[in-house]
């Protein structure tokens, strides 16, 4: 979690979408952060110091996004919007609101976001 943080600090597009360090934090936490970096563990036969080469690499660290992070604010209202109207007809919704994104894009998304503070304060 330090590595996507700091990889998140590092990135400025991340700087422009994650505008604190507490929001990059927030998601460098997530699943995405985690499962790449045991998979590097894996793929490097569990050695912990080639693991972390991987992830630090001389040019800095490396830094995995998941769909959260590549929507822009914009494109989450299109998404809330479209889904009060249609529901999860995730069809519908790439149809009429985000065309430009894939039907898998759109489902991750909404699982992600079913996550967020968001969500809850909709549902509740």
């Amino acid at each position: 979690r330090a590595v996507g943080t700091f990889a998140r600090a590092l990135d400025c597009s991340s700087s422009i979408r994650q505008p604190s360090l507490h929001m990059s934090a927030a998601a460098a936490s997530r699943d995405i952060t985690l499962f790449h970096a045991m998979d590097t563990l894996q793929r490097n036969g569990y050695d912990l110091a080639r693991a972390m080469a991987t992830l630090v690499p001389q040019g800095g660290p490396v830094l995995c996004r998941d769909e959260m992070e590549e929507w822009s604010a914009s494109e989450a209202m299109l998404f809330e919007e479209a889904l009060e109207k249609y529901g999860k007809d995730f069809n519908d919704i790439r149809q009429d609101f985000l065309p430009w994104k894939s039907l898998a894009s759109i489902v991750q998304f909404y699982y992600m976001w079913k996550t967020t503070d968001r969500y809850i304060q909709q549902v509740w």
